[in-house]
């Protein structure tokens, strides 16, 4: 399998981590033609990881030459090869990718150039015989020489002075575009362009003018930059994440994006101090000045606009390429998180714990360790190393009985948040908070009137339906219910894909007002809580909705685990609750989800900050 092959930092990229799991499912059971050379091979890496560890059957069929591709891949059941001559054997094929020359380079300009436009021309008579949606991937050398302080838009290029700005690369590239686009005019099929800045991929073979830099930094040498004009870069995962979108009906046909990361346009002196900032005194980077590379800065306004945004900012990006560089990266330590307050902000996770597990010896209440917490305890015996929240879980009658004397029995400083005790609070779940501490993500951010410090997360597992169409009609009233509160709560309109789901949420949303739809919500969650002969419990209230139901068994028992020295309670069948919320759960999450696993808007723990 190719699981077995690829390191951690191509395991990171080929699992799509920042791409929604809804826009990959639409990739099912496809075949999709693959062209191109290193880029293409990462992709074809990526696809095949995503039918062989999440059942996505997606198969794919490389055109050319797959020498330089692990063996691995190549006795995948998913994968096949084929020669550019040996097209017009092809069956069924639903997609075209055609990476082309985006991020080559070459040093034999007339074969090349002869062997890349004969390619082109193959799969255009392919993609116009079979009439397949067709990707090409292009990048922003094909804008020319850029001016300094200039960001350049699709329909923009580069003036030139005299042809010598105009090198191999950028000719090729353009020739590559325009033979595309005047095949596709001529035929009609549907041909989306998608123009990358410098791609960055730990591991993954793109050549890049930052890798003398980052190989440097890893090994604590000097190394000298050249400073000229601002450059595009993205993230590889990003421009996977740009190619799905595309061929998911995100992202519009016929028509060409720039595609550039989070943050993602920048000097060698921004660079710099990136790096500077997260690795100290072990970036000795110096800037020199010049202007070498051909590239430019690219504007990623369109791709944005149309529903596409980047999802890896530059410092994340610059911070896996550098970790790959490591002399041993079988044991990598992150870079501190959250400004580097991540380790206060666990400790103060441990006391509520404490807090929770005080008041529920005393008052008999029954709870577990819940989510990434029982997933720390079982796997690391205490905090996931990079998570920042904590969760418990509890039975119906035990979450009531929580919420009827905590805030009683809370220490001063703690507050018990929920629907009742915050008038402007429309969570599904109950949370404890810090006082005098904010810790607001983007759901929170324009919700300015309830307490947003440090949370606790507090969810209760429900009862459903013994029968399979009882649940599936409970699973679907509490997605419809929650769907109209956190929609009017936030401001926003339902889009699930549906068009006749989505508006119909929508008029709801419109016509309820948001405490009844509260109401419903709850009193839809907690439907079946006074059933006797229950076999089934679900998570109406938190990510977990989306995995169906599970034996209520799993939580009749308790057992205790050490988590941060201190022994707290976890399911006596947790081996079985974990498998069924997240697979293998002793695999650990991709690479770049560990850099930050929350994006928090607006943090501050004030005297909390010496913890």
């Amino acid at each position: 399998m190719i699981k077995d092959k690829l390191n951690q930092f191509e395991a990171d990229w080929a699992a799509m981590p920042q791409v929604e799991k809804e826009q990959l499912n639409k990739l099912n059971g496809k075949t999709i033609l693959i062209s191109g050379h290193t880029l293409a091979r990462c992709l074809c890496y990526a696809l095949i990881y995503q039918s062989e560890q999440k059942g996505r059957g997606i198969r794919v069929i490389y055109a050319g030459d797959c020498g330089d591709f692990y063996p691995e891949c190549t006795r995948s059941e998913y994968f096949s090869s084929v020669s550019y001559d040996s097209l017009k054997e092809l069956n069924k094929v639903d997609y075209l990718i055609h990476t082309g020359f985006c991020q080559e380079k070459s040093e034999h300009f007339p074969s090349d150039f002869a062997e890349e436009v004969r390619r082109v021309n193959l799969l255009a008579e392919f993609a116009d015989r079979r009439g397949v949606q067709t990707v090409l991937l292009s990048d922003s050398r094909v804008y020319g020489k850029g001016r300094p302080n200039r960001v350049y838009s699709e329909n923009e290029y580069a003036p030139l002075q005299n042809t010598e700005e105009l090198t191999f690369d950028n000719q090729l590239l353009r020739t590559i575009e325009s033979l595309w686009h005047c095949r596709q005019k001529g035929a009609g099929f549907s041909l989306t362009t998608l123009r990358t800045g410098i791609v960055l991929g730990a591991c993954s073979g793109i050549k890049t003018p930052l890798d003398g830099a980052l190989k440097a930094v890893a090994e604590g040498r000097s190394y000298s930059l050249t400073n000229g004009k601002k450059l595009s870069y993205v993230y590889l995962t990003d421009v996977f994440r740009a190619i799905v979108y595309t061929l998911c009906g995100v992202l519009r046909g016929n028509q060409t994006y720039n595609v550039v990361g989070l943050n993602g346009t920048a000097s060698a002196g921004t660079v710099s101090a990136i790096l500077h900032d997260v690795y100290g005194e072990q970036a000795r980077l110096s800037l020199t000045e010049g202007d070498e590379e051909n590239a430019c800065a690219i504007s990623g306004g369109k791709i944005i606009n149309d529903g596409c945004p980047p999802a890896i900012d530059m410092a994340t990006a610059l911070e896996l390429c550098m970790m790959s560089y490591l002399p041993d990266t079988s044991d990598i330590q992150l870079p501190n998180t959250h400004d580097g307050r991540l380790s206060a902000i666990q400790k103060m996770q441990l006391s509520y714990l404490l807090e929770v597990d005080r008041i529920c010896k005393k008052h008999n209440i029954k709870y577990f360790l819940g989510g990434g917490t029982l997933l720390g305890a079982i796997r690391h015996h205490g905090f996931i190393p990079w998570d920042d929240d904590s969760d418990i879980m509890m039975l119906r009658e035990d979450y009531d009985k929580f919420a009827r004397i905590a805030q009683s029995e809370l220490p001063a400083g703690m507050t018990f948040q929920s629907g009742k005790t915050d008038r402007n609070c429309f969570y599904e779940f109950h949370k404890l908070r810090v006082e005098d501490t904010v810790f607001a993500s983007e759901l929170a951010k324009n919700h300015t009137k309830i307490n947003v410090g440090i949370a606790f997360d507090i969810f209760c597992h429900d009862k459903t339906a013994n029968s399979w169409t009882g649940q599936k009609l409970h699973l679907a009233m509490t997605l419809f219910t929650r769907a109209l509160v956190l929609n009017k709560w936030n401001h926003r309109k339902a889009d699930n894909g549906s068009r006749l789901q989505s508006a119909v949420t929508n008029f709801f949303v419109k016509v309820f007002p948001l405490r009844f739809s509260f109401f419903l919500m709850n009193h839809t969650i907690s439907f079946f809580k006074r059933k006797k002969n229950a076999k089934y419990l679900y998570d109406g209230m938190g990510r977990n909705v989306y995995n169906g139901c599970f034996d209520a068994g799993i939580l009749d028992e308790v057992i205790y685990k050490d988590f941060e020295g201190y022994p707290l309670p976890v399911p006596k069948r947790y081996d079985e609750y974990l498998r069924f919320l997240y697979g293998d759960y002793m695999e650990l999450a991709p690479l770049s989800t560990r850099l930050g696993c929350h994006e928090i808007l607006l943090c501050d723990i004030g005297k909390y900050d010496n913890l």
